[in-house]
This record gives structure tokens, sequence and C-alpha cells, in this order.
């Protein structure tokens, strides 16, 4: 782990230059790669990511919330910042719905960042987190995304059109990418728990977008689950979760290699 903080003005640097180059990446980054490492929710936890980095996938794909709630928020950010500006192409940094001034301010990431430095750096954390893209479609069939498909979401088309720099992402299709769950029982769409703007998806719904942008399978984080990840609709989607501070059994990865999948526990977490 970082025995240590950047100082202020090499940090102010770093986040200068990640802001750049997320601002030029599309809202849904292309991966093209024979080997893949989707990694769900790490909430800070510095363990289960550096584990995941370590990992021999030629790219990592990282499904958002990687502040509030964990023990090393900054530690968690900065280290995935670095690797995207030394390499850019060997990790994705989607965003997910604790990207957002509003989660930052209820869960801890603006105060811990205000406890070490100040409301500017914040800021610039922020304007990194509005330059996040929201999905990615990996060798043309995969789609990774926080928090799942959307109602009015037809194609991907209209992912790619939605602005970069929306600080909080109020509009209707970005904040459901990030904040809808799938869920058996629901057949189109129902009101979410998670409160208003929210829903849960069922599995007509996902079909219709699968079959519409030619999709084989879709994989989101968002939600933990004992075992660190779910299946749903029949294999259709798989939820994962990579985050040890939660009550689940370990965090977890999942392994893309050509047609092959496999469950990876993120250990150390």
């Amino acid at each position: 782990m970082m025995e240590k903080l950047l100082e202020e003005r090499k940090l102010v640097e770093l986040l200068a230059e990640a802001e750049k180059l997320l601002s030029l990446e599309k809202q849904v980054v292309d991966v093209q790669a024979s080997s893949v490492l989707f990694v769900g929710d790490t909430h800070g936890d510095l363990a289960s990511t550096l584990s995941a980095l370590k990992h021999e996938a030629e790219v990592k794909v990282f499904l958002g919330d990687y502040v509030d709630r964990g023990l090393y928020q900054l530690e968690n950010i900065v280290t995935l910042l670095e690797v995207k500006l030394e390499k850019p192409d060997s990790i994705v940094l989607l965003r997910g719905n604790h990207e957002s001034p509003f989660m930052n301010e209820v869960y801890g990431f603006k105060r811990t960042v205000l406890s070490r430095y100040n409301r500017e750096i914040y800021q610039l954390f922020v304007k990194i987190f509005s330059n996040m893209s929201y999905a990615a479609l990996v060798n043309g069939e995969i789609f990774s995304v926080h928090g799942g498909v959307a109602r009015g979401l037809e194609t991907l088309n209209q992912i790619e059109e939605l602005p970069k720099g929306d600080e909080e992402p109020l509009n209707p299709l970005a904040f459901q990418i990030l904040w809808n769950d799938p869920d058996e029982e629901v057949e189109e769409f129902e009101p979410s728990p998670r409160g208003p703007g929210a829903f849960l998806f069922g599995s007509r719904p996902l079909q219709r977008f699968m079959d519409d942008n030619g999709l084989q399978l879709v994989i989101r984080a968002h939600e933990p689950f004992p075992e660190g990840y779910r299946w749903f609709f029949g294999g259709k989607l798989l939820s994962i979760f990579s985050c040890g501070f939660y009550p689940i059994s370990s965090p977890k990865a999942l392994l893309v290699k050509g047609k092959e999948m496999k469950i990876i526990e993120l250990r150390g977490g």
C-alpha cells in the first residue's frame, strides 16, 4: 500500500493529466484484447485493487465506485490514476454512482480529501469523475457498466452522445446507467428501493438491448452479494463485487480469456 500520500504539487499535476486523458476517451470505451479482467466496486479497498492490477490480464476494466466508505479511498483512486497515466491502454476506469459530489458528501470521500488536502484538490477529483466514461464494449460483444440498462436506452450510440463533464449525472439515461439493478422478479422496469429516478430492470429490456446491439454478455457491479458475484437471467448478466470491506465471502473479479470465463478471488482484500 502507499506509505504516504503525494505532496500537493505532485497530486495537482497528476490530477490535471488524468482529467485531460479521461476527457478524450469516448463514453463507450472500445476494448479489443485477448484477456480482460473485470473488477467491481472497490470503495477504498486498496489491497483488492493492487491484487487486480497484478493480474496478467491484458486489460483491466474497473466498473466504478473507487471512493467512499473504505479505509484507503485516496490511495485507491490515486493508484488507479497513476496506472492509467503510465499505461493508458491497459486499464479502463468507468464511472460509478459514487463518483459524484452528492455521494462524496454523504459517504466520506469529500471529508477525507479535505482532511488531508483542501477544497481545490477535491474539485480536481470532481472534474476527473465527471470525465470518466459510462461504459465499455469489450471485443464487440461484452457490455460493461456500473449499474445496468436504462428505460429508453436502445442503442450504444445514446450513451456515446451523453456529455462529458457533468459533475452530477442528472441526465435520466446517465443516472440509470449508474444506479439501476437487475431483478429476476421484474419483467420490464419497476421503481427501485434506491430512490427516485432509479429502476429495477428485468430480462425483457436486457434481452432487447443485447439483441439490438449484438451483445452476448452484460457485466456490471453496484451490488454486494455474499459470494462476491451473482449471475442473472440465465447467464446473460453477471454482477461482480470487489470490495472486502463488505460482509462478503471475498472480493471477486471476472477473467475473460477468449471464450473462457473464470471468477477470480482477489486475495488480500
